[in-house]
């Protein structure tokens, strides 16, 4: 993949997933951390491990460096054995998200041993992809198709089968690959996720008939969405990326414009605050497209 994709790849993934630095289950009742990294290997969704899943999933889990918040010092694999087992134990808290299980353990990564293990699971989701015919020419893609695919596959797994997608982007068709790239349940962050999926493939569209550098990322500040993923890209707080022109957004371009000396009135389509925006963007490595 291309440099800059890997680069920017926790901070677009970041309100997607989360960070957190605990073992929790996901809505799925699989014991997971990180940026949604699943360490269970229990077959079916919702339900207790056989004992060969369950050391299947203590494998896993204890790749990871975890340590005692209390201490500091190291967990054992005894430590993360009965961390895991505790957290597997309440499938009932599942429904109510991460945060229910921060007091079952004192077990934590560090955050930067969580963009260790992302990083590898997105080396080991593009060494899948690219094992696929359709995915063989990945290496010469446009950045912002890199980065949407992988992030179909951060959401589904890197062998998930949208046949009219897959011959899409093997003949470099981006703006049909947009409107078949979307996937169920299309709520939550999983809406988010597929909103700046459709618009990344748009904008690969815009560097095929530009002729742009295909190894930049690429936006167009022409949209509410586009200016929102902008912001965040840049370190400030527009609320969810969801297109919609709310009191979050609106504070998110107010302290932009006052970190950069404009006049703060929200406005995201004000022309010097676009023109402000796009040069920040410039400097953080980002192409401008028209």
């Amino acid at each position: 993949m291309h440099e800059m994709v890997q680069e920017s790849w926790m901070r677009f993934n970041e309100p997607l997933e989360g960070i957190v630095n605990f073992m929790y289950l996901d809505v799925k009742g699989w014991v997971s951390t990180g940026m949604g990294n699943k360490i269970d290997e229990t077959a079916r969704p919702n339900s207790a491990p056989s004992a060969a899943e369950r050391q299947a999933s203590l494998r896993l889990a204890n790749q990871l460096n975890w340590y005692d918040q209390s201490t500091g010092a190291a967990a054992s694999p005894a430590e993360v054995a009965s961390a895991w087992d505790a957290v597997k134990a309440r499938l009932d808290l599942a429904p109510q998200g991460h945060r229910a299980f921060e007091g079952l353990t004192r077990l934590r990564v560090t955050n930067a041993e969580i963009a260790r293990i992302v990083q590898q699971k997105l080396l080991e989701m593009e060494r899948t992809l690219v094992t696929r015919p359709e995915f063989s020419s990945f290496a010469a893609w446009p950045a912002n198709a890199q980065l949407g695919t992988l992030s179909m596959s951060w959401g589904m797994g890197p062998m998930f089968r949208f046949p009219k997608f897959q011959a899409f982007v093997a003949s470099g068709r981006w703006a049909a690959a947009a409107e078949e790239c979307k996937f169920n349940p299309d709520e939550g962050t999983i809406r988010y996720r597929n909103k700046l999926d459709r618009m990344h493939f748009l904008l690969a569209q815009k560097i095929a008939d530009q002729h742009l550098p295909v190894e930049y990322l690429v936006i167009a500040l022409d949209s509410v969405l586009a200016v929102q993923h902008g912001l965040w890209m840049l370190g400030y707080d527009p609320g969810p990326q969801d297109g919609g022109d709310g009191p979050k957004t609106q504070a998110g371009v107010r302290s932009f414009q006052s970190a950069v000396g404009l006049v703060a009135n929200g406005a995201w389509n004000d022309p010097a605050t676009q023109l402000e925006l796009a040069g920040a963007l410039a400097s953080d490595g980002w192409t401008i497209a028209g």
